[in-house]
Formats: C-alpha cells, sequence, structure tokens
C-alpha cells in the first residue's frame, strides 16, 4: 500500500539525458514524455508513487529539450514546473530529485541569480557533477581504436544512435552539425574538477595534458563547480548517490597515431577504464559536491530502483 502523510513537501523529478522526447526534438512524437526511456522511468515514478506520491498533485516531471544548454533549459523548462508545484500545493520549498544530467539542470536554478528559494533537498542520482570523458569524444568527434574495451550499455547505445543520425543528416559538416544542434553536450564534458583525463604520446613517453591547455574545457561546469558553496549558503540539502561496480570510461589515450594537439578535435582513442563507476559516470565525478554520499552497486539506470530505501529515508517525514 502507498505510504500516506498528512503534510509532504512536494516532489520535482527531473530526468536525465535522453529521458524526455516529444515532437520538438523528434518529430512525430507527439506531446513531451519519457519516450522510449519510460521503461526505466515510468518504474520509478511508480516507485515514489508508492512512497505515497501522486503525479500532478506533489509530483511533478521536467520534460525537457536536453539539446539546449543547460541554462536554457533552467530557464524553459525547469523554472515553470517549480513555479507549478509550488503554485499547485501552495507549498514555499520543494525537494528536487535528479538523475544524470538533471542533476547539473538543477544545479543550474539553485546556483543562479534567479534562484527563487524554494528547494529544501536537491537529490542527485549518477549526476556528473564533473563531467564524463566519453562526452568529450562525442564533442570533438573522436573515434575509438577496434582494439578498445569501451563500456557498451543502453545510455552509449542511445549518444552513438543519435549522433550517428544527425551526422548522416548533414554529411557537409557532421561535427559541426553536432556542435549546432547538440550544444548541451559541451556541458557534460569533464571540468577542471574531474582532473586530468586525456593520455597522449607513445609508450615511452605518455603523458595527461594539463586541462589549462585544452582548447576544450567546460566552461559552464567549472563556473557551477566553482560556485558549489552557494548551494549550502542558500539552506539546500544535499543527498548524492553514485552507481559503481560496473565498467566506465576515467581516461581516454591516444597513442595510435602519435600525440594530439592539447584538446585538439579529432583522434583516435582507446579507454582506460575503472570500475569505480556506474558505466557512464565515474563515482568520484558524481561526488564532486559535499553532501550525504551514498555507494549504489548497479549501472546507470539501475541506480534509479535501487535508489528507494535511500529516498525513503530523505523523503518520509514522521
Amino acid at each position: 500500500m502507498p505510504i500516506r502523510r498528512k503534510s509532504r513537501t512536494p516532489l520535482v523529478f527531473v530526468p536525465g539525458l535522453f529521458g524526455s522526447m516529444s515532437s520538438i526534438i523528434i518529430p512525430g512524437t507527439g506531446h513531451w514524455s519519457f519516450g522510449v526511456a519510460y521503461v526505466f522511468y515510468e518504474p520509478f515514478i511508480q516507485m515514489l508513487e508508492r512512497l505515497g506520491y501522486q503525479l500532478d498533485v506533489d509530483l511533478f516531471i521536467v520534460y525537457y529539450d536536453w539539446r539546449q544548454r543547460i541554462p536554457d533549459i533552467v530557464d524553459t523548462y525547469l523554472t515553470p514546473v517549480m513555479n507549478r508545484a509550488r503554485r499547485v500545493t501552495g507549498a514555499a520549498r520543494v525537494n528536487v530529485i535528479c538523475h544524470s544530467m538533471g542533476g547539473l539542470v538543477a544545479r543550474g536554478y539553485v546556483q543562479s541569480q534567479h534562484y527563487q528559494n524554494d528547494v529544501d533537498q536537491l537529490i542527485l542520482l549518477c549526476t556528473p557533477n564533473a563531467g564524463s570523458p566519453s562526452n568529450y569524444r562525442y564533442w570533438t568527434g573522436g573515434t575509438l581504436a577496434t582494439s578498445t574495451d569501451a563500456p557498451d550499455n543502453i545510455v552509449t547505445a542511445a549518444m552513438n544512435s543519435y549522433l550517428d543520425n544527425l551526422k548522416h543528416d548533414n554529411p557537409g559538416d557532421p561535427l559541426g552539425a553536432v556542435h549546432t544542434m547538440f550544444p548541451s553536450l559541451h556541458d557534460l564534458v569533464p571540468a577542471r574538477d574531474y582532473g586530468s583525463y586525456l593520455i597522449v604520446g607513445p609508450d615511452n613517453a605518455m603523458r595527461f595534458i594539463p586541462y589549462r591547455t585544452m582548447q576544450v574545457q567546460n566552461i559552464f561546469l567549472d563556473r557551477l563547480n566553482a560556485g558549489r558553496a552557494m548551494i549550502y549558503h542558500r539552506g539546500v540539502r544535499v543527498t548524492l548517490v553514485a552507481g559503481t561496480g560496473k565498467r566506465t570510461v576515467q581516461w581516454l589515450q591516444n597513442k595510435v597515431q602519435g600525440s594530439v594537439q592539447e584538446g585538439a578535435e579529432g583522434g583516435i582513442w582507446r579507454t582506460v577504464n575503472s570500475d569505480a563507476g556506474d558505466g557512464n559516470v565515474m563515482v568520484s565525478s558524481v561526488f564532486v559536491l559535499e553532501g550525504d554520499q551514498y555507494l549504489i552497486e548497479g549501472d546507470h539506470m539501475q541506480v534509479l530502483l535501487r535508489s528507494e530505501l535511500i529516498l525513503r529515508s530523505k523523503l518520509i517525514r514522521e
């Protein structure tokens, strides 16, 4: 039976990359929904309903065009839902629970000058708070060496499929199309707090490229992380949940065609993997923020349902 309480802080859920779909993104897909990601997100919503929440009563979903830059997503999609949640429920503050990229969207709001002092808890599941190396390769048009042992999962498959279609439809300038049509991808490359992640040069002279010399830097995340103390100064309680035990890209290594220019586009990369991640995001990237930190054995999507006990402890008030 669902858990019911007389008083409950409303909940806003922000899904991750590819977690929203509509005709705005792909013509013919209709109104906003989870799209094909429903197989992961609908069971999660049902879990929240078992905790006593009711959709459009005290539970609100932020569907958004994940191709846009994150500050634009905040203004166009998140802020209106936050306003609606407070208006419908009469509550002054809400709890925001986010998955993956959705956590960066929520941080973009909480840390902005337009923040309305309306967030009590910020719960981030598998959020790349310092970015992830795979997105650097996608953004720069790099390819993987045939011998690489890159992680293969539903998220990488969706990314590869979307980018392949985008490039196919723009053969004259495929990388330019990615940059024009999918600018939020730049907001997901590793930031300064991730640490060095590009290894270049032959075996006997390999080295990390210093972040400060790279042409591709994540200015959005660098600024967000530099101002992360604002979250706590604004009285927002933070919970961080990371998945672990799955092969995840930790670094990218180029030694097939010699070294590349510092941060230059292209290149053929091998992946250097670690099990200290969820298959897409390293634990260290999630835990760049301070807060209550939890590790869950599982991949990027499994963490959603496996976080139930944590969410119960955070959301259910006696």
